[in-house]
């Protein structure tokens, strides 16, 4: 195996907090994304932030690099691969990348791997988790060890062939993704119902005070709000419940509830509607989500699923919500209201049956693409703590299928 050489981070990186100066004409501002690394601010937040806001905004340059020092630990450092010179808030630091024995490729996925992530925790200064800040002195201090930048190389080839392969799956999700929007639209036509006609009751969750500790199997649990996705059911979002003395049976969640969110942070999520599968016994509704019953002789409860998921529904349920924007909620007036056109059963059961087929495809590709992820992750753990070598034979064989 070939020797790795240790250094620190801050032989890598220099701070270079520059200041935004006077003058400076409608600078591009840029925000950093945990997810995506440098963005555009106006992209990222749907808003401009006006030039007489930046006071303290730092300079940024192309190649250049920063990192939250509240969220690091999160996964916000990043290069700017964006091409062009732009300002970032006062709340980043700024660097500059000096190392001559490492690639720029091979130090972001370095800084990004989850024991440096890890690091980065255990570093971070304060008594408050989420407001727990890691200075530059702390971030230069890390210890590092580097292989050789051919080597480096090699580590960044394989990396790019698997995020490659991880957005063409993501690409073709979010195609099937698209699709399913378009047959969920495509509802049949039919004799249109207030919502209250063809429910038989609309029934409340509980909520208690409880941890946020995730229920060992076998253990009872109330579910999160995160659990009741754009018509999908995720049972893993739950937590765990010390004391039932709140509940009774008619808040157990049963195998095939239509279950609604009634409110949200985000008003996008209002009214997010899903059958519950493959529920875990001694599973609880909290008080915002929903279980609506249909009355099965006018309306099947799979085909109100999808029908609460099309784009043309979702937009009456998400303008018909109301309160604060920090928490949007409908109400079970004006959901009842809700005008919906509903056939015959046997139209039902075809329209559900042509958008199951593509939702199951959807999950399918999900599933694919977590545990592709997850084996990225792994993949590049090994990599970086050498417990998986590329042989010298990659770099030949490399040249012949070029």
């Amino acid at each position: 195996m070939s020797d790795w050489a240790s250094t620190t981070l801050g032989k890598i990186f220099v701070v270079d907090n520059t200041k935004l100066g006077p003058h400076v004409e409608e600078p591009t501002v840029m925000s950093l994304s945990k997810y995506d690394g440098f963005v555009r601010a106006e992209e990222y937040f749907d808003k401009r932030i006006a030039s007489s806001n930046l006071d303290g905004y730092k300079v940024v340059e192309p190649g250049e690099w920063a990192f939250s020092t509240i969220h690091i630990d999160e996964g916000s450092i990043a290069r700017n691969n964006l091409g062009e010179r732009g300002v970032i808030s006062p709340m980043y630091t700024t660097m500059r990348f000096v190392a001559t024995d490492c690639i720029p490729e091979y130090a972001e996925l370095l800084v990004r791997q989850p024991g440096t992530l890890a690091e980065y925790s255990r570093r971070a200064q304060g008594s408050i988790n989420r407001r727990r800040s890691l200075p530059f002195k702390a971030f230069a201090e890390i210890e590092v060890v580097l292989p050789s930048r051919v080597e480096q190389g090699r580590i960044v080839d394989v990396m790019i062939a698997m995020d490659a392969h991880i957005d063409e799956l993501d690409a073709e999700r979010q195609a099937t993704t698209s699709l399913l929007a378009v047959m969920r639209d495509a509802y049949p036509e039919g004799t249109e119902h207030a919502l209250s006609h063809v429910v038989a009751g609309i029934d409340s969750g509980k909520s208690v005070q409880t941890s946020d500790e995730r229920p060992l199997p076998g253990e009872p649990a109330v579910l999160k709000l995160s659990a009741i996705q754009l018509g999908t059911f995720v049972a893993s979002e739950a937590k765990r419940l010390a004391d039932l003395t709140a509940y009774t049976d008619a808040h157990l969640v049963a195998e095939g509830d239509l279950l609604i969110t009634r409110a949200s942070g985000s008003s996008d999520r209002v009214g997010y509607a899903t059958i519950a599968r493959d529920v875990p016994p001694q599973t609880y509704m909290p008080d915002l989500i929903w279980r609506i019953r249909t009355r099965p002789d006018v309306c099947q409860s799979t085909f109100l699923a999808h029908l609460l998921c099309s784009p043309s529904v979702r937009s009456m349920i998400t303008s018909s919500a109301r309160g604060t924007a920090s928490m949007r909620k409908i109400n079970k007036t004006l959901l009842g209201s809700l005008r919906l056109p509903i056939p015959s059963l046997e139209e039902q059961s075809a329209y559900v049956e042509r958008c199951d087929a593509v939702a199951f495809a959807a999950q399918r590709l999900d599933l694919e693409l977590t545990d592709l992820r997850a084996f990225r992750s792994a993949l590049l753990t090994a990599l970086l703590n050498r417990e998986i070598e590329i042989p010298e034979s990659y770099d030949s064989l490399l040249e012949e299928v070029s």
